[in-house]
C-alpha cells in the first residue's frame, strides 16, 4: 500500500499507520447501539449469517403472540441474521418446553423466551444459562428462580388503569350501575396485573360503581362467549365490561352486538376482529400491549450482543402499550397490513429507546 521511497521514508510509513488506525477506529465506531446496518456484510470481524439467536413464543394461534414473534423476525431481517422462531400450533407448555430445549442446541448466541408457565421453564432455563447462552424472558417476568436478569415486558397495572381511563371518560361521575372485569386466565400474573389496574381506578375516579369481578371469562373462543353472555345476562344496569385478553375482545362485541347493548366494551391485543369492533363502534377502545416491540427489542438485543460485543441490559425494559380508540384505529389497522408497515411505524419509537436504553431499565423486582 505504501512503496519505500528514498526520501521522507519515516514520514511516509508514519502516515501510513496513521490512516490504518484511523480506518479502524471509524469501522469500530460506524456501528453503535441506535443504529441498524444497512447491509449483510460482516461487521466488527462477525459475520451475520453465523449468528444463530432463538425465539420461543407461546403459541402459533392468538394475536398477543403472533405480534412479539413477527417483531422479533423484524429485527433478526433488519441485521441480516436467520432467527429461529418458534412456537407451538395451540397453547401446550409441555410442547414449548421440547421446542425450548431444541433451541438450547442450536440458538447457541441467545435465545427470547415468551411464555405464560415460566415456572416450568425454571430448570431448563438454568442449565442454558450454565452453557454460556444468553437468555431473555418476554411478557412474562422470569422467576427469581430461574436465574434469568433481563425482561422485556409491560407495566400491567398501568395498562389496565389505561382502558379504565379511557372508558371512565365516557361515564359521569353521578352513574350507577355495574362495571364487569374478566380475565381469560387466571394462571396469568400479568393479566391479574392488568385487572388489578382496571378495579383500582374505578374505585379511585368511580367509588359509586360496583365493580364485578375480576372473574375467570375463560380463554377458549367458545368458552369465553358463554361465560360473558351469562354474567352480562345477570347484571342488567351495566356501565362497562372489560376484558385482559385476546378472546374477551371477540365475544363482547358479539354479545353487544347481538344484545344491541349500550354500555361500554373493550379489552386488549389486537385481534382483527377486536380492531373492527372499535371501527364500526361496538366497542369502544381497546388496549395494546406493544407487543411487537417486545419480540423486537428481545431479539434485537442478543443479535447485538453476539454481533458487537454488546451488554445486555439487565432489569425491566418497559416498551408502553397504546390505547386504540375510533380515532386512530384506522391508523393501526394499515399498520397491521404487512411486517414492512409494522416496521416502518414502529421505527421512531425503536430509534428513541434504543438511542439511550438505560433510561428504558427499571429493576427487575419492579415488574408487574
Amino acid at each position: 500500500m505504501c512503496q519505500r521511497l528514498p526520501r521522507a521514508e519515516g514520514c511516509c510509513a508514519l502516515h501510513c499507520v496513521v490512516m490504518v488506525l484511523i480506518f479502524f477506529l471509524l469501522a469500530s465506531c460506524s456501528i453503535q447501539r441506535g443504529s441498524v446496518p444497512s447491509t449483510n456484510s460482516s461487521i466488527g470481524g462477525k459475520n451475520p449469517a453465523s449468528i444463530h439467536v432463538g425465539f420461543l413464543s407461546e403459541t402459533k394461534s392468538l394475536d398477543f403472540a403472533q405480534e412479539m414473534a413477527a417483531g422479533a423476525q423484524y429485527a433478526a431481517d433488519q441485521y441480516h441474521v436467520s432467527a429461529q422462531i418458534v412456537a407451538p400450533p395451540t397453547f401446550d407448555d409441555p410442547a414449548s418446553l421440547k421446542l425450548f430445549n431444541n433451541l438450547i442446541q442450536t440458538a447457541r448466541d441467545g435465545i427470547a423466551i415468551e411464555t405464560l408457565a415460566p415456572d416450568l421453564f425454571i430448570q431448563a432455563e438454568t442449565d442454558a444459562l450454565r452453557q454460556g447462552i444468553p437468555l431473555i424472558a418476554v411478557d412474562t417476568p422470569p422467576p427469581p428462580a430461574s436465574h434469568i436478569t433481563s425482561y422485556i415486558g409491560n407495566d400491567n397495572i398501568a395498562a389496565g388503569k389505561m382502558l379504565a381511563d379511557a372508558a371512565i371518560k365516557f361515564i359521569p361521575t353521578n352513574a350507577e350501575g355495574h362495571v364487569l372485569v374478566g380475565i381469560d386466565n387466571l394462571a396469568v400474573s400479568i393479566l391479574r396485573s392488568r385487572a388489578q389496574g382496571m378495579v383500582q381506578e374505578f374505585r379511585r375516579m368511580r367509588p359509586v360503581l360496583q365493580i364485578v369481578g375480576p372473574f375467570n371469562s375463560r380463554q377458549p373462543p367458545e368458552q369465553n362467549l358463554a361465560t360473558w353472555n351469562s354474567v352480562i345476562t345477570a347484571y342488567p344496569a351495566l356501565i362497562a365490561c372489560l376484558g385482559v385478553g385476546d378472546a374477551d375482545n371477540a365475544s363482547l362485541a358479539q354479545i353487544k352486538q347481538e344484545k344491541h347493548g349500550t354500555y361500554l366494551s373493550g379489552a386488549f391485543d389486537l385481534d382483527p376482529t377486536a380492531l373492527q369492533a372499535i371501527a364500526n363502534g361496538t366497542n369502544f377502545a381497546l388496549v395494546d400491549p406493544e407487543h411487537f416491540l417486545k419480540g423486537y427489542i428481545a431479539m434485537r438485543l442478543l443479535i447485538e450482543r453476539a454481533l458487537y460485543g454488546y451488554a445486555i441490559p439487565q432489569g425491566w425494559w418497559n416498551p408502553g402499550a397504546l390505547v386504540v380508540t375510533p380515532s386512530n384505529v384506522q391508523q393501526i389497522i394499515r399498520r397491521q397490513m404487512s411486517l414492512s408497515a409494522k416496521g416502518r411505524f414502529y421505527q421512531p419509537f425503536i430509534d428513541q429507546q434504543f438511542a439511550n436504553p438505560a433510561a428504558q431499565i427499571k429493576r427487575l423486582d419492579q415488574a408487574t
